[in-house]
């Protein structure tokens, strides 16, 4: 997965991009181009009251496969640069912008880059559209789950960008602007060839406005195909909880005490 951090607050231009697709209707709008599906999304989302904030924050369960891979409190800044869990059994994990720790050092937890990179993601991937170094190229509708097929556009990224940048995303909307998943693949340690022979989907759930963001607070998981969409039976889940907005500490970021750094993924 992926970490990115937007340089600035969006343009003027984007602003005015978003208002003029609002008067043309109310309802659902078929965009002319990647930077109008971009747009609604990011309106819908309340994408401006999200970067006027420092971080986000929330319970977090995330479970696959029957098994629970992350339970206790993660905080991100809005930019997604920064992130920090505090594990229920007392593990620490940090992502500075650059390095990934977990703590103690003795910890047996396993994948703590992975985990403190991608979840974050996942709550602010509405806002991450237009990312620097993120092209985004519409699609028009494709099948989504059962049978329905959404508005979507191909998210990709440039070279060097991010720990995986062979990543790819496709990303649906709904009637209402906001996303309503996500297919993707998983190159974080392993060939796009390889990650592409197993592609997977999220669907968000749930919405929950916090200071004028709408935030999805249950996600599934499941397996896809360009085809049909979403296929089969849930594969996974997360349900977050009690988020907010916060001032996050000034050491939230930082290595914590007897922590070991993690290594990147292989090439």
């Amino acid at each position: 997965m992926l970490s990115h951090s937007r340089s600035a607050p969006r343009t003027f231009t984007f602003i005015l991009r978003l208002a003029l697709i609002a008067v043309v209707s109310s309802s659902f709008v078929l965009p002319a181009t990647a930077e109008d599906f971009s747009a609604m999304v990011e309106g819908a989302h309340g994408g401006a009251s999200w970067d006027a904030r420092r971080a986000v924050a929330a319970d977090i369960r995330v479970e696959f496969g029957g098994n629970l891979m992350i339970d206790g409190h993660m905080i991100s800044d809005t930019p997604v640069g920064q992130t920090r869990f505090e594990l229920a059994d007392g593990t620490v994990l940090v992502f500075n912008g650059q390095d990934a720790f977990t703590a103690p050092a003795d910890s047996k937890f396993q994948g703590t880059r992975f985990h403190v990179l991608t979840w974050p993601y996942f709550l602010a991937a509405p806002m991450k559209l237009d990312d620097p170094g993120a092209h985004l190229e519409h699609l028009g509708k494709r099948p989504f789950r059962d049978g329905k097929s959404l508005d979507a556009a191909r998210l990709t990224f440039g070279s060097g960008v991010g720990d995986s940048p062979e990543d790819w995303y496709v990303v649906y909307r709904d009637d209402k602007g906001r996303l309503a998943g996500m297919a993707y693949i998983v190159t974080f340690g392993k060939s796009a060839e390889e990650a592409e022979k197993e592609p997977h989907a999220i669907t968000y759930h749930d919405y929950q406005d916090v200071n004028g963001v709408q935030l999805a607070t249950r996600w599934t998981f499941w397996n896809w195909n360009e085809k049909d969409g979403v296929v089969g039976e849930p594969i996974g889940g997360v349900v977050l909880k009690n988020l907010e907005f916060v001032e996050p500490a000034s050491d939230a970021f930082q290595a914590p005490k007897n922590a070991r750094k993690e290594a990147r993924p292989a090439d």
